[in-house]
């Protein structure tokens, strides 16, 4: 049986935009400053569960998830929850998903990547998506956007699915996620999700491609994000109420360095802790490596050796990272969170500083008794000399974007957010954040011990201060609209010393969806 949910049309004028929480790939157009690289995100992921997923993550019906881990492969039903979705503000919440609703439009589930066990199968669900959009600042040409994206889930039995999502469109190359070139009259297409995922009794793997994102936050994780294109590869693990664990593998993009081809590999495993709704706990490692025809190392395809172990043992010079992140589920629906990653951590603590990145914040759903009003502040902080290394294969870049913080390294920022959902179709939003970016890059460093008294941030550093006054629209739960006032000083703008900028901006967004199943 087919659904038939609404026939959609996504239609976007933006004027001088500053949404610097999201970065903007490299274009002959933008030049790569903390404002610019940040100005606005094309969102190659799902719009709507990106901005609202720390939401979800507050409400009671949402508790079994684990949040530090994104997507996942677990079945989860709300049912013995279902009383608590009639309170005002999470009603609201659950409408701004357009695939919430099971019986005519597609679930939460398949959306996170999870398998519906009270349907029917086998079963065909279908997401289209054609979109227009203009994009203009005052100090960049206009880009005019146009394309679909195509997406299905197919699950011939409750333990396995496919998801599939394909994107054509004339300006892919703005996307920070696009691997590919122009076709013919400047179309580019791809696919960023192609993936079997199974699941049963806990035991889940998957392989395909997809991405994947290990932290607190959606998109600002600082060791896995989902900033580069998407990662083809195998994904095992293992979850069970009190914790999990996660395995991945994947081939990246090749190096090339004159006339060789250096392959590169990426492994990484994690454990997680948790109590229900009173804290998580993520331990991560991350390896990557690389060389001229190079096999695969099956010292790092062995999901249980520590990594950095291995690698100071045969004393090899591949590029490791240390991660551990958290979450305390404190006052009621509110999240202290914070994240920690160390590159190329040193056992003996004093032959070269630690290269680390860091965020802390804390979040809430309807703080102090403020009714349908969410809040969130954090800090986030990556050093100079963070995710490069002195051989060009191992730094952590795919095909040529950060894996990790999607702003790259030197660089810290300050965000402050207010979220007021007046109505079921309606939320105002106020953001706020101030940038500060050095002159360091991703790059090989100039020898292979990193010096010490790196300054942070480095060289002349720009300085970004930016406002957002938003508002969000619904209607039906398919008509999405999006109109935003920004505001931003640029202080040594392009790391010039005593140069500034200011720029204001106007962003306009509509869209509207077509999607159904069949079972």
């Amino acid at each position: 049986m087919f659904h038939l949910a609404a026939l959609p049309l996504l239609l976007s004028l933006t004027s001088v935009s500053v949404d610097s929480s999201r970065g903007v790939a490299a274009s002959s157009q933008v030049p790569q400053t903390t404002g610019n690289a940040m100005l606005q995100r094309i969102e190659s992921t799902d719009y709507v569960a990106n901005k609202y997923w720390e939401e979800y993550l507050l409400l009671d019906n949402m508790s079994k998830l684990y949040a530090n881990v994104r997507p996942s492969t677990t079945r989860f039903r709300n049912e013995e929850h279902g009383d608590r979705l009639n309170q005002p503000v999470a009603s609201i919440i659950s409408d701004r998903f357009p695939l919430y609703d099971q019986e005519s439009r597609l679930n939460l589930n398949h959306l996170l990547g999870r398998a519906d066990p009270s349907g029917e199968f086998p079963a065909l669900r279908l997401r289209f998506v054609p979109y227009a959009e203009e994009l203009a600042a005052d100090d960049t040409l206009p880009v005019h956007r146009i394309g679909i994206t195509a997406e299905s889930w197919i699950n011939p039995v409750p333990d396995l699915q496919v998801h599939i999502r394909a994107r054509v469109e004339n300006h892919g190359e703005l996307y920070s996620q696009f691997d590919g070139r122009k076709w013919k009259k400047k179309i580019t297409g791809w696919l960023d999700n192609a993936a079997l995922y199974f699941y049963h009794n806990g035991i889940f793997g998957s392989v395909g491609r997809s991405y994947l994102i290990w932290g607190p936050e959606p998109h600002d994780a600082l060791l896995i994000s989902d900033n580069s294109p998407a990662f083809d590869r195998i994904w095992l693990g293992y979850e069970h109420k009190a914790f999990r664990f996660d395995y991945v593998i994947a081939r990246l993009d090749d190096f090339h360095q004159g006339d060789s081809m250096l392959v590169r590999y990426f492994s990484a495993h994690r454990l997680s802790f948790r109590k229900t709704g009173v804290f998580e706990l993520g331990l991560s490692e991350v390896a990557l490596y690389g060389g001229y025809n190079r096999p695969m190392e099956w010292r790092y395809l062995n999901p249980f050796l520590p990594y950095y172990w291995e690698q100071y043992n045969r004393n090899s010079d591949d590029n490791m990272f240390i991660g551990m992140d958290g979450v305390i589920y404190w006052p009621k629906r509110s999240r202290i969170f914070g994240e920690l990653m160390i590159d190329d951590f040193q056992i003996d603590f004093k032959s070269e500083p630690h290269q680390v990145g860091y965020k802390l914040g804390i979040d809430a759903l309807e703080p102090l008794g403020f009714a349908r009003l969410f809040t969130k502040l954090s800090y986030t902080r990556v050093n100079t000399t963070v995710y490069g290394q002195n051989k060009p294969q191992n730094l952590y870049l795919n095909s040529g974007q950060p894996i990790g913080y999607f702003g790259g390294n030197d660089q810290d920022r300050i965000l402050a957010l207010l979220r007021y959902h007046v109505s079921t179709s309606c939320d105002l939003e106020l953001e706020f954040q101030y940038n500060r970016r050095g002159e360091g890059r991703i790059e090989p460093h100039q020898s292979s011990a990193v010096p010490k008294g790196v300054k942070f941030p480095s060289g002349i550093v720009e300085k970004s201060p930016s406002l957002q006054l938003a508002v969000e629209l619904f209607h039906s739960q398919f008509l999405q609209g999006h109109a935003a006032f920004n505001y931003a000083h640029f202080a040594n703008y392009q790391h010039v010393r005593g140069r500034n900028h200011d720029r204001i901006g106007l962003d306009l967004r509509l869209s509207y969806y077509l999607q159904g199943s069949f079972d």
